[in-house]
């Protein structure tokens, strides 16, 4: 795929890691954290900026 859909995943990651939703449980969370970093190893290419936000949601999310 070009590195634009890339950059467009990326950013779709960055928006949806918000706080999780209350009926989560753990074991939900470190998985969706874990495919937030799978989709960062894959496609950081796609766009520098956008990978090193979603580095430091990833960070963020993992201390909600």
């Amino acid at each position: 795929m070009p590195p634009e859909v890339w950059a467009v995943k990326l950013a779709d990651r960055i928006t949806n890691l918000q706080p999780q939703p209350p009926h989560w449980n753990k074991e939900r969370k470190i998985k969706y954290r874990e495919e937030a970093r799978l989709i960062l190893s894959e496609l950081k290419g796609g766009n520098e900026f956008l990978a090193r936000r979603l580095e430091g949601k990833i960070g963020e999310y993992g201390r909600i």
